[in-house]
């Protein structure tokens, strides 16, 4: 019986992954590097400290993931000034859907606390989370398992009565690793055969998975 929910959060829960990627994008050029799809798609889904070995194996010290979020982030804030939190098909339904029945609800996500707090606040989402866990709150990035451990723990679930819902290949890893049901939703990364095999089960939007909830009995 699934007594509990776990959402990842860019890309998962918020288009906010397109809007990073664009802003990266327009450093890299500005920088004289060019596009950084490529080292984006690697850090998808990882923590800071995970990304800045990424960063040290694409460039060797001559740009680092912290020069880029310097940039980026007056840019990201920009749009988010402008046009909100941009919240993914499905997100509010199924948080209703949830609520309603009684299940627990966390986050697990990369990214800061600090970032993950101004986000639910800015979508209006904050009351719906029992508990955060962020990237800055555990010693190993996703697709290690700590972060999903942890929040099954702070949740008081077992890691097997929780869904982890992800979109990312670090993500659902992560999920699969912790023990957890995995339910993948794709943003800007199409599945490959490493993530299904990984995910229980691969969805269109997380509306879906209300009736994927209602079909377990």
């Amino acid at each position: 019986m699934i007594k509990a929910a776990v959402f990842d959060m860019d890309g998962l829960m918020f288009d906010t992954e397109r809007v990073g990627r664009e802003a990266w994008n327009q450093v890299g050029e500005a920088l004289g590097f060019g596009n950084l799809d490529a080292v984006n798609e690697r850090c998808l889904g990882c923590n800071k400290e995970y990304c800045r070995g990424i960063f040290q194996q694409a460039f060797g010290g001559a740009l680092t993931l912290d020069r880029v979020l310097e940039l980026a982030a007056p840019i990201q804030q920009q749009w988010y000034r402008e046009h909100g939190m941009p919240c993914k098909k499905g997100l509010h339904e199924l948080l209703d859907y949830l609520r309603e029945t009684g299940r627990k609800i966390a986050m697990a996500t990369s990214s800061d606390r600090s970032i993950a707090e101004r986000n639910l606040e800015m979508a209006g989402l904050r009351s719906y989370f029992d508990v955060l866990v962020c990237g800055d709150m555990v010693r190993k990035s996703k697709p290690d398992p700590d972060i999903y451990l942890t929040a099954a723990r702070l949740l008081g679930v077992a890691p097997e009565e929780c869904i982890g819902l992800e979109d990312s290949r670090n993500g659902i890893l992560s999920v699969h690793a912790a023990g957890m049901v995995g339910l993948l939703i794709p943003d800007l990364i199409q599945p490959d055969e490493q993530m299904r095999q990984a995910a229980d089960v691969v969805l269109s939007d997380l509306g879906k998975v209300i009736e994927w909830l209602q079909n377990q009995g």
